[in-house]
Protein backbone atom coordinates (compact mmCIF):
# COMPACT_ATOMS: atom_id res chain seq x y z
CA UNK A 1 0.00 0.00 0.00
CA UNK A 2 1.49 3.88 -1.34
CA UNK A 3 2.26 5.85 1.44
CA UNK A 4 2.22 8.81 -0.64
CA UNK A 5 -0.25 11.31 0.05
CA UNK A 6 -3.35 11.93 -1.64
CA UNK A 7 -3.32 15.45 -3.97
CA UNK A 8 -6.46 16.97 -2.35
CA UNK A 9 -8.63 19.44 -4.46
CA UNK A 10 -12.02 21.50 -2.82
CA UNK A 11 -13.26 24.51 -4.93
CA UNK A 12 -16.05 26.75 -3.88
CA UNK A 13 -17.18 29.80 -5.83
CA UNK A 14 -19.34 32.91 -5.72
CA UNK A 15 -21.18 34.66 -9.07
CA UNK A 16 -23.35 37.61 -8.37
CA UNK A 17 -25.35 40.44 -9.71
CA UNK A 18 -23.37 43.06 -6.56
CA UNK A 19 -25.62 45.78 -5.45
CA UNK A 20 -26.07 48.12 -8.13
CA UNK A 21 -26.52 45.67 -11.34
CA UNK A 22 -29.50 44.15 -12.49
CA UNK A 23 -28.17 41.41 -14.75
CA UNK A 24 -25.16 39.53 -13.59
CA UNK A 25 -23.06 39.33 -17.02
CA UNK A 26 -19.90 37.61 -15.77
CA UNK A 27 -20.34 33.70 -15.66
CA UNK A 28 -18.26 31.31 -14.18
CA UNK A 29 -17.16 27.41 -14.36
CA UNK A 30 -15.95 25.28 -11.81
CA UNK A 31 -15.54 21.48 -12.36
CA UNK A 32 -13.14 19.05 -10.25
CA UNK A 33 -12.58 15.34 -11.27
CA UNK A 34 -10.74 12.96 -9.85
CA UNK A 35 -10.79 9.05 -10.58
CA UNK A 36 -9.80 6.37 -8.12
CA UNK A 37 -8.93 3.00 -7.92
CA UNK A 38 -6.10 0.50 -9.16
CA UNK A 39 -5.56 3.35 -12.20
CA UNK A 40 -5.82 6.41 -10.25
CA UNK A 41 -4.98 9.65 -12.09
CA UNK A 42 -3.89 12.94 -10.80
CA UNK A 43 -6.80 15.06 -10.11
CA UNK A 44 -7.82 17.77 -12.73
CA UNK A 45 -9.59 21.09 -11.86
CA UNK A 46 -10.82 23.40 -14.48
CA UNK A 47 -11.83 26.79 -13.36
CA UNK A 48 -12.84 29.93 -15.54
CA UNK A 49 -14.40 33.40 -15.12
CA UNK A 50 -15.60 35.26 -18.24
CA UNK A 51 -16.85 38.98 -17.50
CA UNK A 52 -19.20 40.32 -19.80
CA UNK A 53 -19.10 43.65 -21.45
CA UNK A 54 -21.35 45.53 -23.32
CA UNK A 55 -24.42 46.29 -20.74
CA UNK A 56 -27.38 45.78 -23.32
CA UNK A 57 -25.55 44.83 -26.23
CA UNK A 58 -25.45 41.17 -24.29
CA UNK A 59 -22.44 40.89 -22.33
CA UNK A 60 -24.27 38.24 -20.31
CA UNK A 61 -24.05 36.25 -23.57
CA UNK A 62 -20.73 36.98 -24.63
CA UNK A 63 -19.47 35.92 -20.99
CA UNK A 64 -22.18 32.51 -21.26
CA UNK A 65 -20.99 31.79 -24.60
CA UNK A 66 -16.88 32.13 -24.03
CA UNK A 67 -16.89 29.92 -20.78
CA UNK A 68 -18.73 26.94 -22.13
CA UNK A 69 -17.10 26.92 -25.60
CA UNK A 70 -13.61 26.95 -23.69
CA UNK A 71 -14.70 24.36 -21.44
CA UNK A 72 -15.94 22.70 -23.88
CA UNK A 73 -12.39 22.32 -26.04
CA UNK A 74 -10.32 21.33 -23.03
CA UNK A 75 -12.76 18.67 -21.69
CA UNK A 76 -12.93 17.02 -25.37
CA UNK A 77 -8.88 17.70 -26.21
CA UNK A 78 -7.85 17.53 -22.70
CA UNK A 79 -9.60 15.25 -20.23
CA UNK A 80 -11.39 12.81 -21.93
CA UNK A 81 -8.48 11.26 -23.93
CA UNK A 82 -7.28 10.74 -19.90
CA UNK A 83 -10.45 8.76 -19.08
CA UNK A 84 -9.68 6.51 -22.24
CA UNK A 85 -6.63 5.95 -21.24
CA UNK A 86 -4.25 7.74 -23.19
CA UNK A 87 -0.94 9.09 -21.72
CA UNK A 88 -0.68 12.59 -19.95
CA UNK A 89 -0.15 15.47 -22.56
CA UNK A 90 2.94 17.39 -22.87
CA UNK A 91 3.26 20.60 -20.96
CA UNK A 92 3.42 21.72 -24.58
CA UNK A 93 0.28 20.47 -25.41
CA UNK A 94 -1.47 21.26 -22.96
CA UNK A 95 -0.83 24.92 -23.55
CA UNK A 96 -1.87 24.65 -26.77
CA UNK A 97 -5.06 23.39 -25.60
CA UNK A 98 -5.61 26.47 -24.01
CA UNK A 99 -4.44 28.97 -26.67
CA UNK A 100 -6.78 27.23 -28.98
CA UNK A 101 -9.68 27.24 -26.60
CA UNK A 102 -9.10 30.70 -26.16
CA UNK A 103 -10.15 31.18 -29.96
CA UNK A 104 -12.59 28.76 -29.68
CA UNK A 105 -14.73 30.51 -27.22
CA UNK A 106 -13.67 34.05 -29.30
CA UNK A 107 -15.49 32.59 -32.53
CA UNK A 108 -18.45 31.65 -30.30
CA UNK A 109 -18.76 35.28 -29.55
CA UNK A 110 -18.37 36.90 -32.90
CA UNK A 111 -20.02 34.60 -35.21
CA UNK A 112 -23.83 35.39 -35.70
CA UNK A 113 -24.69 31.64 -36.28
CA UNK A 114 -23.27 30.34 -32.82
CA UNK A 115 -26.13 28.33 -30.78
CA UNK A 116 -24.47 29.91 -28.27
CA UNK A 117 -24.75 33.66 -28.78
CA UNK A 118 -26.65 33.70 -31.53
CA UNK A 119 -26.29 37.72 -33.20
CA UNK A 120 -24.68 38.99 -30.02
CA UNK A 121 -22.37 41.97 -30.23
CA UNK A 122 -20.93 41.73 -26.95
CA UNK A 123 -17.69 41.10 -25.90
CA UNK A 124 -15.93 39.13 -22.45
CA UNK A 125 -12.89 39.00 -20.67
CA UNK A 126 -11.87 35.10 -20.13
CA UNK A 127 -9.33 33.83 -17.50
CA UNK A 128 -9.00 30.24 -17.00
CA UNK A 129 -6.98 27.50 -14.52
CA UNK A 130 -6.14 23.78 -15.34
CA UNK A 131 -4.48 22.38 -12.09
CA UNK A 132 -3.00 19.00 -13.21
CA UNK A 133 -1.40 17.25 -10.61
CA UNK A 134 0.86 19.87 -9.08
CA UNK A 135 0.74 21.93 -12.70
CA UNK A 136 -0.79 24.99 -12.85
CA UNK A 137 -1.72 26.03 -16.33
CA UNK A 138 -3.43 29.43 -17.13
CA UNK A 139 -4.91 31.49 -19.83
CA UNK A 140 -5.85 34.90 -19.81
CA UNK A 141 -7.62 37.65 -21.56
CA UNK A 142 -8.52 40.84 -20.12
CA UNK A 143 -8.67 41.94 -16.98
CA UNK A 144 -10.11 39.60 -14.99
CA UNK A 145 -7.72 38.12 -12.77
CA UNK A 146 -5.84 34.79 -11.02
CA UNK A 147 -3.79 34.85 -7.67
CA UNK A 148 -1.97 32.22 -5.79
CA UNK A 149 -1.91 32.22 -1.94
CA UNK A 150 1.36 30.38 -0.03
CA UNK A 151 1.23 30.33 3.45
CA UNK A 152 1.62 34.72 3.90
CA UNK A 153 2.59 35.30 0.31
CA UNK A 154 -0.32 36.71 -2.14
CA UNK A 155 1.40 36.62 -5.67
CA UNK A 156 -1.44 38.20 -8.96
CA UNK A 157 -0.02 35.53 -11.59
CA UNK A 158 -2.36 37.65 -14.23
CA UNK A 159 -1.10 41.01 -15.95
CA UNK A 160 -4.70 42.89 -17.09
CA UNK A 161 -4.93 43.73 -20.60
CA UNK A 162 -5.95 47.47 -19.68
CA UNK A 163 -5.36 50.87 -20.62
CA UNK A 164 -4.73 51.85 -17.46
CA UNK A 165 -2.21 48.89 -16.86
CA UNK A 166 -0.08 49.96 -20.08
CA UNK A 167 -0.34 53.39 -19.30
CA UNK A 168 1.59 52.45 -15.46
CA UNK A 169 3.66 49.85 -17.37
CA UNK A 170 4.97 52.90 -19.55
CA UNK A 171 5.77 55.45 -16.71
CA UNK A 172 3.10 57.51 -17.95
CA UNK A 173 0.38 57.31 -15.12
CA UNK A 174 1.20 56.47 -11.74
CA UNK A 175 -0.36 53.96 -9.36
CA UNK A 176 -2.61 56.57 -7.07
CA UNK A 177 -3.73 58.46 -10.02
CA UNK A 178 -4.81 54.82 -11.76
CA UNK A 179 -7.13 54.76 -9.29
CA UNK A 180 -9.55 58.08 -10.87
CA UNK A 181 -8.37 57.58 -14.51
CA UNK A 182 -11.19 58.49 -16.54
CA UNK A 183 -10.43 55.18 -18.87
CA UNK A 184 -9.59 52.75 -16.17
CA UNK A 185 -12.25 50.30 -17.80
CA UNK A 186 -10.83 50.19 -21.21
CA UNK A 187 -9.69 46.95 -22.05
CA UNK A 188 -7.23 46.20 -24.73
CA UNK A 189 -7.75 42.70 -25.18
CA UNK A 190 -11.01 40.64 -24.64
CA UNK A 191 -12.67 38.25 -26.44
CA UNK A 192 -15.36 39.73 -28.92
CA UNK A 193 -13.30 42.49 -29.77
CA UNK A 194 -12.89 43.46 -33.12
CA UNK A 195 -8.29 43.09 -34.40
CA UNK A 196 -5.71 40.50 -33.37
CA UNK A 197 -6.45 38.81 -30.34
CA UNK A 198 -3.56 37.42 -27.90
CA UNK A 199 -4.14 35.20 -25.07
CA UNK A 200 -1.39 34.56 -22.23
CA UNK A 201 -0.53 30.93 -21.66
CA UNK A 202 1.93 29.72 -18.73
CA UNK A 203 2.10 27.06 -16.71
CA UNK A 204 3.33 27.22 -12.92
CA UNK A 205 4.75 24.65 -10.54
CA UNK A 206 2.60 24.59 -7.77
CA UNK A 207 3.24 24.12 -3.76
CA UNK A 208 2.42 21.66 -1.82
CA UNK A 209 -0.59 22.99 -0.60
CA UNK A 210 -1.55 26.99 -1.32
CA UNK A 211 -5.22 28.24 -2.50
CA UNK A 212 -5.66 29.64 -6.16
CA UNK A 213 -8.34 32.56 -6.57
CA UNK A 214 -9.84 32.99 -10.09
CA UNK A 215 -12.08 36.51 -9.85
CA UNK A 216 -13.64 39.78 -12.12
CA UNK A 217 -12.17 42.75 -11.35
CA UNK A 218 -15.50 43.76 -9.52
CA UNK A 219 -13.94 41.90 -6.57
CA UNK A 220 -10.48 43.07 -7.14
CA UNK A 221 -11.39 46.39 -8.44
CA UNK A 222 -12.94 46.99 -5.13
CA UNK A 223 -11.31 44.80 -2.37
CA UNK A 224 -7.05 45.36 -1.98
CA UNK A 225 -4.99 42.79 -2.13
CA UNK A 226 -4.07 42.81 1.14
CA UNK A 227 -7.56 42.14 2.41
CA UNK A 228 -7.86 39.80 0.10
CA UNK A 229 -5.09 37.76 1.46
CA UNK A 230 -6.10 38.33 4.60
CA UNK A 231 -9.42 36.79 3.90
CA UNK A 232 -8.00 33.80 2.32
CA UNK A 233 -5.91 33.35 4.84
CA UNK A 234 -8.37 33.04 7.52
CA UNK A 235 -10.51 31.44 5.89
CA UNK A 236 -11.24 27.77 6.46
CA UNK A 237 -12.45 26.14 3.49
CA UNK A 238 -12.54 27.37 -0.42
CA UNK A 239 -16.59 28.17 0.18
CA UNK A 240 -15.93 30.29 2.88
CA UNK A 241 -13.41 31.75 1.35
CA UNK A 242 -15.47 32.99 -1.56
CA UNK A 243 -17.93 33.95 0.54
CA UNK A 244 -16.35 36.34 2.96
CA UNK A 245 -14.39 37.75 -0.37
CA UNK A 246 -17.81 38.60 -1.81
CA UNK A 247 -18.89 40.27 1.11
CA UNK A 248 -16.03 42.32 0.82
CA UNK A 249 -16.69 43.63 -2.04
CA UNK A 250 -20.54 44.23 -1.35
CA UNK A 251 -19.14 45.98 1.86
CA UNK A 252 -16.90 48.02 -0.47
CA UNK A 253 -20.31 49.27 -2.64
CA UNK A 254 -20.69 46.03 -5.39
CA UNK A 255 -20.73 48.49 -8.12
CA UNK A 256 -20.33 45.56 -10.30
CA UNK A 257 -20.81 41.49 -10.71
CA UNK A 258 -18.83 40.13 -8.11
CA UNK A 259 -17.18 36.47 -9.15
CA UNK A 260 -15.01 34.68 -6.92
CA UNK A 261 -13.41 30.78 -7.49
CA UNK A 262 -11.55 29.55 -4.91
CA UNK A 263 -9.51 26.39 -4.81
CA UNK A 264 -7.96 25.20 -1.98
CA UNK A 265 -4.91 22.23 -2.64
CA UNK A 266 -3.09 19.76 -1.04
CA UNK A 267 -0.50 17.55 -2.64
Amino acid sequence: MSNLPIPMIFSGYRCENGAERERNEDSCLVLTAEYGGHFTTRPVGLYVVADGMGGEREGHVASNAAARAFADHVLVNFYLPLLRGYPGPRENDILDTLERAVFVAHDAVVQPESTLAPGGNGGTTLTAGLIFGRRLYVAHVGDSRAYLLTGEELRLLTKDHSLVRRLQDTGRLSAEDAQNFQYRNVLLQALGQEGALTADTFAIELPIGGKLLLCSDGLCGLVSSETIADIMRRATTAQESADRLYEAAMAAGGYDNITAIVVNFEF
